[in-house]
């Protein structure tokens, strides 16, 4: 049988920065290639570090993307993560924002967790821990 490890004792590879949010929105990809293309297309999760859409448009991991919310009016450059398999002409894309924003997606209530002021959240738990560990002073 496997076991199941409670999502704080998870290794930093396996946790996630932000929680995910299965919401479609509307939304513009612009390649920053020498041709630009943009396609509109929308997402199919998102979170405050950025999302997973379906897109048409060719791209590769590592590359960057202009992301645009038309619903709010702001876009922000974004770095390919992940490109699945093509069904229907079309792949799964992660993308991810050079720097959390969470305000992108126009949702409220947002999840703690998106929370800017609580910054990598997990590492300053982690510190305040340690920190609270009573330190041996010397007795001389």
């Amino acid at each position: 049988m496997a076991d199941i490890l409670a999502p704080g004792e998870l290794r930093p590879e396996q946790r996630r920065r932000s929680k995910r949010i299965k919401l479609r929105v509307a939304v513009v990809v612009r390649s920053q290639e020498k041709r630009t293309l943009s396609e509109k297309t929308h997402t199919l999760m998102i979170n405050a570090h950025g999302a997973l859409l379906l897109l048409a448009m060719p791209v590769s991991v590592d590359k960057f993307v202009v992301l645009e919310n038309p619903g709010i009016g702001q876009e922000l450059l974004c770095r390919v993560t992940h490109v699945g398999t093509h069904f229907m002409g079309k792949a799964q894309v992660g993308v991810e924002f050079i720097k959390p924003a969470p305000e992108f997606w126009g949702i409220h209530p947002r999840p703690e967790d998106w929370d800017p002021s609580r910054a990598s959240g997990r590492g300053q738990a982690r510190t305040k821990k340690l920190s609270a560990v009573p330190v041996p002073q010397d007795t001389k």
